[in-house]
C-alpha cells in the first residue's frame, strides 16, 4: 500500500480536500489550459483520492468522468468525496489491476492523470493504451515526476527515495525518454514542458509549512513519526529539485484524427 489512511490525511491537510500532490484547481487548470471539456469523457489514471476529478466536472465542465486507481481505500474515499459533492452518478470511481486499461478502444475525449504516473513502471505501454482509448483527436494530458539523465546515481536523489519504502517503487524516467516513449506509441502535437523551476518555489513553501506550527497540528492528526517524514521527504524533494535531478513535467499529446 502506497497511501495507508495516515498518509493521506497528512497530505489532504497539506494540499487540500481531496488531494494526494502539490497543486490543487490552480495546477488543473494551467494542465487544462486551452482545452475544452464541455460534455466531454474523460478518464483519469491514478484518481487517488477523488480531488482532480471532482475538479475535471464542476469547474471544467466533463460530462463524464471515470477515475481508475490500484488501491481499494483509496477507491473509497473518492467515492465517498463525490458522494458527499452531489457528483456519485457523473464521477464514478474504478479499482483496477496494473496493465492493459479496461476501456474499449476509443473511449474518452481526454485521457488525465496528475502526479501518478510516477508509480508507473513500463511508461511506454501505459501510452500505447492511453492511445489506444483516446477518441481520434483526444488529448492526453499529464504531470509527471521526471528526472536528468545520472539522477539514477545521484547521492542527493538516494538519500531522498531512501525516507520510505513507497518512495523507494517511484519510477522515474528522463524527458528525452518520455518524448521519445510518446512518439512511438502515436502520439501527435506533443509537449513536455519543464516545471522544475516553478516546483522549487512551491516546494519551499511546502518545507516552510512544515517547518512551522502546522507540524505540530499534523503531528495531532497523524502522530509525530508521520508528521516529520512528511517534512523529510519535502526536504529531500527540495534538494532534488534544487539540484536539477528531479524535473516535474507537463506531458501533452494528441491522437491523431
Amino acid at each position: 500500500m502506497n497511501y495507508p489512511t495516515e498518509v493521506t490525511d497528512a497530505v489532504e491537510l497539506i494540499w487540500g480536500e481531496g488531494m494526494l500532490s502539490p497543486g490543487g484547481p490552480e495546477k488543473v487548470a494551467e494542465m487544462l489550459e486551452d482545452i475544452d471539456l464541455s460534455g466531454g469523457r474523460v478518464l483519469d489514471i491514478g484518481s487517488g483520492l477523488g480531488g482532480v476529478d471532482v475538479l475535471l466536472a464542476t469547474k471544467h465542465c466533463a460530462a463524464a468522468v471515470i477515475g481508475i486507481d490500484v488501491e481499494p481505500h483509496l477507491i473509497k474515499s473518492a467515492r465517498d468525496l463525490a458522494a458527499r459533492k452531489g457528483l456519485a452518478g457523473r464521477v464514478i470511481f474504478k479499482l483496477v489491476a496494473p496493465g492493459r486499461l479496461p476501456f474499449a478502444d476509443a473511449s474518452f475525449d481526454l485521457v488525465f492523470s496528475k502526479d501518478a504516473m510516477l508509480h508507473i513502471a513500463d511508461k511506454p505501454a501505459l501510452y500505447v493504451e492511453v492511445l489506444r482509448v483516446l477518441k481520434p483527436g483526444g488529448w492526453f494530458i499529464a504531470a509527471d515526476w521526471l528526472w536528468s539523465e545520472g539522477a539514477a546515481e545521484s547521492g542527493i536523489v538516494h538519500e531522498w527515495l531512501a525516507e520510505s519504502q513507497s518512495l523507494s517503487k517511484f519510477a522515474f524516467t528522463t524527458p528525452a525518454a518520455a518524448l521519445q516513449a510518446l512518439i512511438n506509441a502515436g502520439f501527435a502535437e506533443l509537449m513536455i514542458t519543464d516545471l522544475r523551476h516553478k516546483l522549487q518555489e512551491a516546494n519551499r513553501k511546502e518545507v516552510a509549512l512544515l517547518e512551522g506550527p502546522t507540524l505540530q497540528k499534523l503531528a495531532a492528526i497523524v502522530g509525530t513519526e508521520i508528521a516529520e517524514g512528511c517534512l523529510f521527504n519535502a526536504k529531500g524533494r527540495q534538494a532534488a529539485l534544487d539540484s536539477g535531478d528531479l524535473i516535474p513535467c507537463h506531458l501533452r499529446g494528441r491522437r491523431p484524427f
